[in-house]
């Protein structure tokens, strides 16, 4: 009888603790989908002209946003060099890649600045063609599946992670 209780009790810890972890995966799959632009109303906050499409711009602009508050220290928007370097800090003091992100050499890069490169960058813009169905240069409702905006989250910080 002794033992038989030591088995029962061992397999509800058991499963009480395998539901904690199917909650916490539950919770990282619903935290991934209120910003997956696969979800409707991702895809409507990321239209920011409400426009009922999505430009390049608009898509690497959303994902910047969410990425932005990890590196911007003193919440200003933007990413200064300091808090570049803060996230990277085995770079030079003068980072090359900085110095691309940074176009008008004032220290600071503007979301303008980052979404630029972005979406100039062959990743993204293949990802983005990819999903472009009808080459309007702009993904409607229609032309965005479970996967796309996966592979369109591309920003400074997955381009050039922080060091480990």
């Amino acid at each position: 009888m002794k033992y038989s209780s030591i088995l029962i009790i061992g397999v509800v810890a058991l499963l009480c603790s395998c539901q904690s972890t199917e909650e916490e995966q539950a919770s990282e799959v619903a935290q991934i989908e209120s910003s997956h632009l696969g979800q409707e109303p991702a895809f409507a906050q990321a239209d920011y002209d409400s426009n009922g499409q999505l430009s390049a711009t608009e898509v690497a602009t959303y994902y910047h946003r969410e990425a932005l508050a990890d590196y911007d220290l003193d919440g200003d928007s933007h990413i200064s060099r300091s808090e570049w370097a803060s996230a990277h800090p085995s770079a030079a003091e003068t980072d090359a890649h900085f110095n691309q992100f940074d176009k008008d050499g004032n220290g600071k890069v503007t979301e303008g600045e980052a979404v630029a490169y972005v979406t100039e960058h062959v990743s993204f813009g293949d990802s983005f063609s990819k999903y472009d169905a009808n080459g309007d240069f702009s993904l409607h409702w229609q032309e965005v599946d479970a996967a796309a905006p996966t592979e369109m989250n591309v920003t400074l910080f997955s381009i050039h992670p922080r060091n480990s």
